[in-house]
């Protein structure tokens, strides 16, 4: 067995899983996801050197995924953005959410991974590997390379912008709630 399928046994495969599930949360389109997911493992096999040497390689590797599926959301907006500049719309449509489509919880999902896009990057970093990930403060600490400390500080800055991004989805809700 080659170094590389050793590697690959030993640090991909036990969280494939993981992976596809990181990036189907940020991405939500079976294409997308693919290209994230290749796109993640080009730069886990780049980088192989590093992953072996970090202290939590599961959590380094869950990092590459979110930051591929970033990547991959951006080329796409991109690319909506000129395909728009390109077309007049011969309707302009309401850009007012219908009751119905705001509580939809699809919709909901993706307005709460789009405002953690929306945080300064280490805080977002630190919220989807909490919240989407439910990892812990130690492995996020890890990830980050940063102490457990700062971990939360990004948490609780990030929970503050968090509710105010996402106030109009239950304004009812206390400050507790998140």
């Amino acid at each position: 067995m080659d170094s590389g399928h050793r590697d690959y046994e030993t640090l991909v495969r036990p969280v494939e899983d993981a992976m596809l599930r990181s990036i189907w949360r940020i991405v939500r389109d079976p294409d997308d996801a693919d290209e994230a997911m290749q796109n993640a493992l080009g730069t886990v096999w780049r980088r192989l050197g590093r992953i072996r040497r970090h202290p939590n390689p599961r959590a380094l590797i869950l990092r590459i995924c979110v930051n591929a599926s970033y990547d991959v959301l951006r080329r796409k907006i991109r690319r909506r953005r000129r395909e728009e500049l390109h077309t007049i719309p011969s309707e302009m449509a309401d850009p007012a959410p219908s009751a119905a489509d705001r509580l939809s919880s699809q919709e909901q999902c993706g307005e709460v991974i789009s405002a953690i896009g929306q945080l300064p990057r280490r805080q977002a970093e630190a919220a989807f590997m909490k919240f989407v990930q439910e990892l812990s403060y130690g492995d996020i600490a890890q990830a980050l390379g940063c102490s457990e400390v700062t971990v939360r500080t990004h948490i609780s800055r990030a929970r503050v912008g968090l509710r105010e991004r996402l106030a109009h989805l239950s304004p009812h809700v206390s400050k507790e709630a998140l």
